[in-house]
C-alpha cells in the first residue's frame, strides 16, 4: 500500500505544504523550544519527532511561520500537536486554517478518532468543532515520574 502524503493548500500569499523538504528545521526546533509542551526539547528530539509524524509546514513568501504535525495510523486515529504559528502571525486565523488543513488531507479521511492537548487554546479548537473528551472514563496514559 502506497500512501502518498504530499499535499498543499494556498490561500491569499499563504501556503501550507506537507513536503518535509520545505520545513525550516531550526525553526520549527527554536519555536518548540519556548513552547511550555516542549521547552528546552533537544534537537534530536524534535527530528525524531517529525520523522514520526506527517507535518504540515505554513509558509509565507516561503518563510515558514507555522508548524503542526500529525501522530496517525491514516485508517482510524490521529493526534493533532506542535501546533505553533510565528507570534507576529498570530490573530490572523492561520492557526485555525492550519487545523482545518489537516482535518482535510485526502489520505485522513478515513480517520474516525481524532485527539489533540492543550493547555491554553480550547476555544480556538472548539470553533472548529473539536470538544471536550465526552467519555474520558475510556482513556488511559501511563504516568512516567
Amino acid at each position: 500500500m502506497d500512501i502518498s502524503t504530499d499535499q498543499q493548500w494556498q490561500r491569499e500569499e499563504f501556503i501550507i505544504s506537507t513536503e518535509r523538504q520545505r520545513l525550516d528545521l531550526d525553526w520549527i526546533h527554536s519555536q518548540l523550544q519556548r513552547s511550555y509542551w516542549a521547552k528546552d526539547q533537544p534537537r534530536e528530539k524534535t527530528l525524531r519527532a517529525i520523522a514520526g509524524s506527517l507535518p504540515f509546514g505554513l509558509y509565507h513568501q516561503e518563510v515558514q511561520i507555522g508548524f503542526a504535525r500529525l501522530i496517525t495510523d491514516y485508517t482510524r486515529f490521529g493526534w493533532l500537536c506542535d501546533v505553533i504559528i510565528d507570534v507576529n502571525w498570530r490573530g490572523h486565523g492561520l492557526g485555525s486554517w492550519l487545523a482545518t488543513c489537516v482535518r482535510e488531507h485526502k489520505e485522513l479521511q478515513t480517520v474516525r478518532r481524532w485527539m489533540l492537548s492543550t493547555n491554553d487554546a480550547h476555544q480556538v479548537y472548539q470553533r472548529l468543532g473539536w470538544r471536550v473528551v465526552q467519555e474520558p472514563h475510556k482513556l488511559m496514559e501511563f504516568p512516567l515520574s
